[in-house]
């Protein structure tokens, strides 16, 4: 089953389903190397994404299931600005949409597109940006920076890596 035959509306099925796709796929194509060549970076970051994917929706989901978890909004600008509630609507709104990009980047990821590596680098630097409104900052937030400078760096080496083999082609 691919991920647009979803038989669940639940985004976790959803997701899992798409996961286990796109590792499918992905087997396949380092099986037949003569066909597509192997691209490790490629797969990592491919990974990487779908982590954060996950990671972004299981927020949201954990905000509404655990109201004490919402502690991270309350001393935050967007909170100042809007109040608690309204905080919590938006910053679940701009973390939908992160989501859907990183989605839109790991379907260009795994079908090798150089555009889908800019992508990732782009919505990860204004992720982070976004967080500065969103969150306090607090040893969780310098987590969440590691984690996307080492995104952006293995975005970086797959774009040089397929921008390498799109031009040798």
């Amino acid at each position: 089953m691919g991920p647009g035959a979803c038989s669940s509306n639940r985004p976790d099925i959803f997701l899992i389903e798409m996961v286990n796709f796109i590792l499918k796929a992905d087997m396949l194509a380092l099986m037949s190397s003569a066909i597509t060549p192997k691209n490790r970076i490629n797969t990592v970051l491919i990974i990487l994404v779908i982590l954060n994917i996950i990671g972004d929706i299981g927020n949201i989901i954990f905000w509404y299931a655990s109201p004490s978890s919402q502690v991270s909004l309350k001393g935050s600008y967007l909170a100042a600005a809007l109040g608690n509630d309204n905080a919590l609507i938006a910053g679940s709104v701009l973390l939908a949409i992160v989501s859907a990009i990183y989605l839109i980047s790991a379907y260009g990821l795994f079908k090798r597109m150089p555009w889908a590596p800019l992508l990732v680098i782009a919505i990860s630097i204004v992720n982070r940006a976004l967080a500065l409104l969103l969150y306090q900052i607090s040893p969780a937030f310098w987590f969440w920076a590691v984690w996307t400078i080492i995104l952006v760096a293995v975005a970086y080496l797959d774009y040089r890596k397929l921008s390498a083999s799109k031009a040798s082609a």
